[in-house]
């Protein structure tokens, strides 16, 4: 197969992990990649391909935000912030004198930051499956708050700006969470 009939990864994963890494690694992790992409793609199909170059893509998401954000884990920062907006929201409710399924909203917020909290730094499997199964809801949530705020009569800057947060948090957790190790899979000193 000459150069003309290979198949490319798409140009926006490309673009999306040339923004990820840092200027050092970009064009040696890039074209490493795009080789492997290329032979997988011959052998198994571009479908197959595609499918293992979002993996990829998505394992150095924790590390490009890192470079972007230039904090080292913005994750931790991300699940503080939403767990006190949830304890603000819920205290909110309570000074509104909101229904009970309003304060229930903001337990699952700061429930979910918790947890997600919890499973990065005690790196157990069962917190992060949990963590990773509440980020649906929290997704569920944050598109729900998200269509309701833009649909609504009365714009609510707050509740906009928790959806967004509780999306993006979400999506870190997933990209993050199942890259941790185990404690017991730690190397022994």
């Amino acid at each position: 197969m000459n150069e003309s009939e290979r198949i490319n990864p798409p140009a926006w994963m490309e673009a999306v992990l040339r923004r990820l890494l840092s200027a050092h690694d970009r064009e040696t992790i890039a074209g490493d990649l795009r080789e492997e992409f290329h032979d997988r793609a011959a052998s198994r199909g571009a479908g197959s391909a595609i499918r293992w170059y979002l993996r990829q893509l998505g394992s150095f998401m924790p590390h490009g935000l890192k470079f972007f954000f230039g904090v080292r884990y913005p994750l931790p920062y991300l699940c503080s912030f939403t767990g006190l907006c949830a304890l603000w929201l819920g205290a909110m409710d309570l000074r509104l004198h909101h229904p009970i399924s309003q304060l229930a909203i903001a337990g699952c917020i700061l429930s979910q930051a918790l947890v997600t909290l919890a499973a990065l730094r005690l790196r157990y499997k069962i917190l992060r499956y949990l963590a990773m199964l509440g980020c649906t809801t929290m997704l569920w949530l944050s598109g729900t708050a998200l269509v309701g705020v833009l649909r609504g009569n009365d714009f609510e800057g707050y509740i906009l700006l928790i959806a967004l947060l509780l999306a993006v948090q979400s999506v870190l957790t997933l990209v993050t969470l199942p890259w941790l190790r185990s404690p017991g899979n730690r190397a022994s000193a």
